[in-house]
């Protein structure tokens, strides 16, 4: 009796410890964008989100510059998913990130303009992500463009 207790035990153990909790549906997505200055060392941090990040390798990869950061400011929002989008004015594309353990990792580099954005601006438009510059609208996932006028 004795033995069956406690190979039921281990059996119950192994099974119980192979699950993974699933908690679903779930909404990541942030209702506004935020615009956030980036500091004198490349990084913004936003209080609302509990988010701070160096996004100097991002700048470098927009311009093959690493000081091009300076006096910027970065428009960054979140999808239903969880991914990230960020652009900033002169910028040619959106940049889509993913998280993993402690890091943005680029998920996809999306061109929107050669001649650049001009008064980038992310709204919540539920399954997408629009962005406005002007009066040009387009609609994103963080495949690509989706839909709308360029």
């Amino acid at each position: 009796m004795k033995q069956l207790l406690i190979v039921s035990s281990i059996l119950f153990s192994l099974f119980a410890g192979c699950s993974v909790l699933t908690l679903q549906p779930a909404n990541f997505s942030w209702p506004l964008e935020s615009v956030l200055p980036v500091d004198e060392n490349g990084t913004i941090s936003d209080d609302r989100y509990s988010l701070e990040v160096n996004t100097v390798g991002m700048f470098f990869e927009e311009f093959q510059d690493s000081l091009s950061y300076k006096g910027k400011d970065i428009r960054l929002i979140r999808d239903n998913q969880g991914f990230y989008y960020m652009t900033s004015s002169n910028f040619k594309n959106v940049y889509v990130f993913n998280t993993d353990e402690g890091k943005l990792v680029l998920e996809n580099k999306i061109f929107i303009s050669e001649f650049g954005l001009q008064t980038p601006a992310f709204n919540q438009r539920d399954p997408y992500i629009e962005l406005a510059d002007g009066t040009n609208k387009m609609n994103l996932t963080y495949k690509g463009v989706e839909g709308g006028s360029k």
